[in-house]
Order: structure tokens, then sequence, then C-alpha cells
């Protein structure tokens, strides 16, 4: 019985080394789209959105290094449930603030965002590696 288990949790295991390179690429993606964002501040500034009448700069800067953090702590993977939790709160936020007509692009990071809830960081995060092994699951 032991080894027909061990057998089925070998067979997918390169699941674990999808999870990882999905965490990379959704991580690396997010981060750079930040640094660009900090580099056409100017540009952007004038048209962000300001929910709430806050202060446009203000919002733009808390979403900035917020994403910048999620998406380190996603690269990572520490806290990757929660981290693509915020980031799918913060695109569903901004189809209710500016519709659906947002565009496609965010439909495809919600549903990598909705993906890593499910799935979690994988073996191969620093989640994996904080948790003990000898739990029952």
């Amino acid at each position: 019985m032991g080894k027909r288990i061990s057998d089925w949790i070998g067979q997918y295991r390169c699941m674990d080394w999808a999870v990882l390179y999905l965490r990379l690429f959704t991580g690396a993606s997010m981060l750079f789209h930040n640094i660009g964002k900090m580099q056409n501040y100017n540009e952007i500034i004038s048209s962000y959105p300001s929910p709430l009448y806050i202060n446009p700069p203000a919002v733009f800067v808390i979403v900035t290094v917020a994403e910048a953090l999620l998406a380190v702590l996603i690269i990572m993977g520490l806290w990757v449930r929660m981290s693509a939790l915020v980031m799918s709160l913060g695109i569903l936020l901004m189809f209710a603030w500016g519709g659906f007509g947002a565009g496609e692009p965010e439909f495809a990071w919600l549903g990598i965002y909705v993906f890593l809830i499910v799935s979690g960081g994988g073996l191969y995060a620093f989640d994996a590696a904080l948790t003990p092994s000898d739990r029952k699951k």
C-alpha cells in the first residue's frame, strides 16, 4: 500500500515545478510592471484613478508599493495564498471601479491569482520549508 501511494505522489511531483514556474513568472511580471510604473510616474499620475476622493499620488504610491511587496512574496513563496488573494481583490476592485471593460489582461491576471490561491506556493516555496512536515493532513 505504501509503495503505491509514494508512486502516486511521485507521479504528480512535476506539478510542484509548474507551480514554481508560475509563481516566478507571475511575481517577476508584476514586479517589472511596477518598476515601469515607477519610472513613468509623471505620465501616469495625471490619469491615475482616485477611489473615495483620496489624493491620486498617495493612492499610486500605496498601490505600487503594495503590488511590489506582494510580487516579492509570491516569488519567494511566502504567504502565496494571502498575497494572491489581496492582488485578486485589487483586480476585482478595479473592475468595480472601472467596469468590466477594464480589459482582458486584468481578467487573465485574475485567473492566475485564483490559481495561486487554490494551489498555494507548492513544494518549492519558503512556506513549505517553514511548516513542519510531520503534521497530519
